[in-house]
């Protein structure tokens, strides 16, 4: 920026500007049309030389001044759209006056001016940056056409006879203009218009020649004339932007508008087109856009960037207790030793599951496994685990409205975001504090206005609470205000994922040292939950898998591997398949399979869940049992149609789903 030293600027130096900042910049300085970024609190003023030329003598002293000290003259004009954009909406305001001081004399001036909102690299409305175009020529190039539209269909509508007056009247002016009747048939010309027709079409009309005759050798053009014209002889009134062009020259965009001729009665004679060029205008958007495209990819990269470290961090402390322990294992010590190996590698591996368990179900629409249930059964029946979750200075209270409606939801996520948010509500109550769950039905009234109905459940606590800075946040994965290694900020984004997939909403109300209340909103189903079944009265499961024969459908090798070997463990006699086309083969000749366990995620086009089907329709009494890493895999399973075991799975996980128990 020529006009002035970076020292003048507020923000400091560029290097000191946040990444977005600069790229903003970047794009301001290379551009030669008029452009600005204001940044910060104070709303620091950027410009380039093109825009200091609007600024005239307020340029020197624009750096560091508020916008009402700048533009005081017009402040009721912008302001509303400065406020748009830091509220996050990109927003324009076309044609807007100004008098600027060119050669020493006042003239007045119009510009559009086009405001985008700019983030800071946490996602956050920090500053805008606006495009500006002067219009003064178009601006005064169409009050002249409105003067001359007027003039023109009135002095039509008093004598059509008199064409040389209309000629007169549309040679007057540079825009391209033309008159036609109903029957396509020139009523007037201006040589402007008539010369861009040749341009295009190769062929110069006059007055008196029809357009369709004329373009019979382009059937094509001719059609398309025949449309457009079409509709504002039929009576329609319009604004077209079209883009012209031949090889030899470039490509210029157009701004037709038509209108209806009539005589003094009111019928309709005719219809004629003013015609103007854009060109400046359009491409002035197309590059805004483009900007505003760079920016966002910018702001994506920085936010996958967030994401991929927060996972790697988490991942590499896990795989740092494995890596260890089995170094550790590797050497002499006591039983007593290898036990604590194994329960901190134990605790690695449910670490690991419950990080991956909550970042899907972030990501997942929809709930995999859910069911009608009574709320407040389940939550009485979950209260002894959450209680434990806590420290014994914090205090849960429960109060349930009577009759609550029935819900529909997974009730394993539903679990992890009740202990997520008993998690969250226990950490911000150090001293200690009282839990309250409230529960009671609401109606909500939908967009279209009709009534919904929902189950209301609320957590409350009394603890710290949240400064806004940090509420507005509290849904980004891995956002966390705790210590490194303290939380991994997947708890409240489970949570509202799990809000979601349940098709419910979900708020957070929070103040400093008032405590934080998140409510959900969870639809009300119209299912009966199930009558619960007394554990007592339950079958026995089956003795162990002796003399069974399984068919183990893995296309990992470490997996099958080590899958064979609890298999085994469990008496089972296996049949490893390292594909759906290998399993078929190994069921075909009759042979004697008891039950078939498939991983989902499969090579080569053809599922698990597939070949669980094409299994099913093959042998219609043989067991199932399907088994994925990744919960979305088993999203087209129909009304749980097959038996669903998450990786990773324990011994008596294992057992339990194939019916057998662990020796």
């Amino acid at each position: 920026m020529r006009s002035h030293d970076w020292s003048e600027s507020p923000l400091g130096p560029p290097e000191a500007w946040p990444q977005p900042l600069q790229t903003v910049v970047g794009l301001l300085l290379q551009s030669r049309f008029p452009m600005f970024v204001a940044w910060g609190d104070e709303l620091g003023f950027l410009y380039n030389d093109s825009y200091a030329e609007i600024l005239g003598a307020k340029h020197p002293r624009a750096l560091g001044m508020r916008f009402h000290d700048i533009w005081s003259e017009i402040w009721s004009d912008i302001s509303p759209l400065i406020d748009a954009a830091m509220a996050g909406q990109a927003i324009y305001r076309e044609d807007l006056p100004l008098v600027m001081n060119r050669k020493g004399y006042d003239e007045q001036t119009w510009f559009t001016f086009s405001y985008s909102p700019l983030r800071d690299e946490s996602g956050v409305i920090a500053g805008m940056f606006c495009a500006v175009s002067e219009t003064t020529r178009r601006v005064l190039a169409e009050r002249g056409l409105r003067d001359l539209n007027e003039t023109l269909e009135r002095r039509v509508s008093e004598a059509l006879a008199q064409r040389k007056l209309l000629a007169d009247i549309v040679e007057g002016t540079n825009a391209f203009v033309q008159v036609a009747d109903l029957d396509y048939r020139w009523l007037a010309i201006n040589r402007a218009a008539a010369d861009e027709f040749e341009r295009i079409f190769g062929l110069r009309p006059k007055v008196g020649d029809s357009m369709l005759e004329m373009l019979a050798s382009q059937p094509e053009q001719q059609a398309a004339v025949k449309r457009v014209w079409g509709r504002a002889l039929g009576g329609e009134e319009f604004v077209e932007i079209g883009e012209f062009g031949d090889p030899a020259r470039d490509r210029r965009f157009y701004e037709m508008r038509y209108s209806t001729l009539r005589e003094g009665s009111g019928a309709r004679i005719g219809a004629y087109q003013f015609v103007y060029d854009v060109t400046e205008r359009v491409l002035d958007q197309q590059r805004l856009r483009k900007a505003e495209e760079a920016l966002r990819q910018s702001q994506k990269l920085e936010s996958i960037g967030r994401l991929t470290g927060g996972v790697a961090h988490d991942f590499n402390n896990l795989l740092a207790v494995f890596a260890n322990g089995l170094h550790l294992l590797e050497r002499d010590m006591t039983a007593e030793q290898r036990e604590r190996i194994h329960a901190a590698m134990r605790r690695a591996v449910a670490r690991g599951t419950g990080l991956t368990h909550q970042l899907l179900a972030f990501t997942r629409r929809q709930a995999i496994n859910p069911e009608s249930i009574d709320l407040a059964a389940q939550l009485q029946g979950m209260r002894e685990m959450l209680e434990h979750s806590l420290r014994g200075d914090i205090r849960v209270e429960m109060d349930f409205a009577a009759d609550l409606w029935p819900v529909e939801i997974d009730v394993g996520e539903f679990e992890l975001a009740m202990l997520n948010l008993f998690a969250n509500a226990r950490d911000a109550m150090p001293e200690g504090g009282v839990i309250t769950v409230d529960a009671r039905n609401v109606m909500k009234a939908a967009e279209e206005g009709v009534p919904t109905a929902y189950l209301q459940l609320s957590v409350a606590d009394t603890g710290s609470g949240m400064p806004p800075e940090v509420l507005e946040r509290v849904f980004e994965p891995f956002f966390t205000t705790k210590e490194v290694g303290k939380g991994s900020g997947l708890g409240l984004p489970q949570v509202y994922g799990f809000a979601q997939q349940s098709r419910g909403q979900i708020r957070i109300d929070s103040r400093i040292q008032a405590g934080t209340t998140v409510t959900l909103l969870l639809p009300r189903s119209l299912q009966k939950p199930p009558v619960p079944v007394d554990a007592s009265s339950a079958p026995p499961l089956r003795g162990d898998g002796s003399g069974r024969q399984v068919l183990l459908v893995e296309d990992d090798a470490e997996v099958a591997a080590l899958t064979r070997e609890m298999l085994g463990h469990l008496g089972f006699t296996v049949i490893h398949a390292a594909s759906p086309v290998a399993a078929l083969g190994a069921l075909a000749n009759a042979r004697s399979i008891d039950v078939v366990f498939s991983d989902i995620m499969m090579p080569g086009g053809v599922s698990g869940l597939d070949l669980a089907r094409e299994i099913r329709r093959r042998r219609p009494g043989m067991p199932i049992v399907l088994t994925t890493g990744y919960a979305g895999a088993a999203a087209g399973m129909h009304n749980a149609e097959f038996r669903l075991l998450l990786k990773p799975y324990s011994l008596e996980a294992l057992a339990d789903a194939l019916s057998v128990k662990p020796r």
